[in-house]
């Protein structure tokens, strides 16, 4: 059951750290060469500060979703699991409950 755990813990989705890796990379690599073109045009007091600032931005938010889509399927994983070991404890044989006889009381042997 440990391992079960683990292992739900630590799922993963290919595309989703595709996703977390590529946004960090190419956010961070085209936001630094959109500011070295804006700076090789223009000197460092005119340069169009929103474009490599978007790129950074528009990076971070595909990485937050590829960590997003990694930890939802971590849950699910987890879930699952739960469901399934709530299930199956259900499914268990209970032990019946012996009757309560009141024979001793009405013998001699008390």
């Amino acid at each position: 059951m440990e391992d079960q755990i683990n292992a739900a813990e630590n799922a993963k989705s290919i595309p989703a750290e595709i996703c977390q890796w590529s946004g960090a990379i190419f956010g961070v690599l085209l936001g630094i060469g959109i500011f070295w073109t804006e700076f090789q045009k223009n000197d460092l007091k005119s340069i169009p500060w929103w474009k490599p600032i978007a790129v950074l931005v528009a990076g971070a938010s595909v990485s937050a979703h590829g960590s997003n889509v990694i930890n939802n399927k971590r849950t699910a994983e987890l879930t699952a699991l739960l469901v399934r070991s709530t299930n199956s404890a259900s499914e268990l044989p209970v032990a019946q409950p012996t009757e309560y006889s009141d024979l001793l009381e009405d013998s001699d042997n008390q």
